[in-house]
């Protein structure tokens, strides 16, 4: 066991040390910093446009000290002078006239739209102020052409909701099909390669004459998936991280706070079935990855020797995208229990709501029955594919080992 678990270390402190796996954790995050810096300096841009505001209407002095966005300036001098000192983007004079409120705005470009809007509706609601009280009504009447239409709503009971509707299930849906896909495109791609380029050299020889050569391929396999862990787990502290500081964030606080009960149902539908398939469904792409990497004889036919399970995620990915407009055909319920398969499918079943818990469950053992027989099946022909060194074809290599 002490030889599997230094196999294991090996593997995995060789991979975690190298530039290219740096580069592949850091990738999100950068890219998430660079938005969020962007994002920042659009946004201070933005906050930059306030606009001064001249006008003798009490109700309108109120409604722009509440503002974060309009100024108060006593007299159009002030704010002229303002906004040729740039302290100011423009200014709006508003004129009383007749009872009836006059605004006129002074700038060299057109007010922004939001800006535009709140100083409407402030406006209109002195202007109403106005009108009620030229029209002298009493404290009744008022009263009476404030009441408002009362509006209900009966929602018949609807067993299922539409998943183009629900903007949880959309997030869910993908989030889950896109970590499943990069994980599992990029360490087929990584396991077959490592496999393949050990194959190469003559020191598989000496150190199956050390330990047994399925032990070996029990700590590579280990090894990679601890690899798959650590940037699973670094992505996972990096969200609980932003999760944590985004409430105290200046200008996040608030359309985090919008949408924080849809991202923890979303957390939550990931983190049931949806992470039940994606360990089962790497690791049996893992194993067959290292499998097809002990295939060939060259380290530069490992790319081709992937390719049969390139194909099966290609098909797993692109048929449960189509399950968006297709709907739950019998087609998605047939490739729901099948291995490699049902770790796309099913979860995006369970999401949309079209499969039970139960039918899940079935659909993880028999994903689990499957990942457990390739990997002794595997486990038992590894060395004889391992040692098989010349370069007679994928398939030679695989009937020569079943011969042993």
């Amino acid at each position: 066991m002490n030889k599997i678990w230094l196999v294991a270390k090996e593997t995995y402190r060789r991979e975690v040390k190298t530039w290219s796996y740096l580069l592949m954790i850091l990738a999100p995050f950068l890219l998430v910093f660079f938005s969020f810096v962007i994002g920042m300096v659009s946004a201070g841009g933005s906050d930059d446009n306030y606009v001064g505001v001249v006008t003798s209407n009490s109700v309108l002095k109120q409604a722009i000290k509440k503002s974060e966005d309009f100024d108060n300036y006593s007299t159009e001098a002030k704010a002229k002078k303002a906004y040729k000192d740039e302290d100011i983007d423009g200014y709006v004079l508003i004129e009383q006239k007749n009872n009836q409120l006059a605004a006129t705005y002074y700038s060299d470009e057109k007010m922004n739209s939001d800006l535009k809007s709140e100083l409407l509706t402030s406006l209109n609601t002195a202007q109403q102020q106005l009108n009620l009280s030229k029209a002298k009504l009493t404290t009744k009447q008022t009263q009476s052409l404030a009441t408002r239409a009362q509006f209900k709503q009966q929602v018949k009971h609807v067993e299922k909701k539409s998943f183009d509707n629900d903007p949880v299930k959309q997030i869910s849906f993908w989030v889950l099909l896109i970590i499943l896909y990069m994980l599992v495109i990029t360490y087929t791609q990584v396991t077959a390669q490592d496999i393949a380029t050990e194959k190469g050299t003559k020191i598989m020889e000496v150190i199956f004459s050390s330990m047994p050569g399925g032990d070996y391929f029990t700590g590579k396999i280990l090894g990679i998936f601890g690899e798959i862990i650590t940037q699973v787990l670094i992505y996972v502290v990096g969200f609980v991280a932003v999760y944590c500081a985004a409430p105290y964030i200046d200008g996040f606080s608030d359309l985090f706070g919008q949408y924080k009960p849809m991202i923890d149902q979303a957390i939550g539908n990931l983190a049931s079935w949806g992470l039940v398939f994606t360990i089962i469904g790497l690791v049996l792409f893992i194993i067959f990855a290292a499998f097809c990497g002990a295939l060939v004889a060259k380290s530069e036919n490992a790319n081709k020797a992937v390719g049969p399970l390139s194909t099966l995620m290609l098909i797993g990915f692109l048929f449960t995208v189509n399950m968006q407009s297709g709907g739950d055909t019998i087609f998605a319920k047939v490739l729901s229990y099948i291995p490699f398969l049902s770790s796309f499918v099913m979860p995006a079943r369970v999401i949309m709501g079209n499969a039970t818990n139960l039918e899940a469950a079935i659909s993880a053992l028999i994903a689990l029955a499957a990942t457990v027989a390739s990997f002794i099946w595997i486990r038992k022909i590894y060395p004889n594919l391992i040692l098989q060194t010349d370069d007679v074809g994928p398939w030679q290599n695989f009937k020569r080992s079943l011969r042993g």
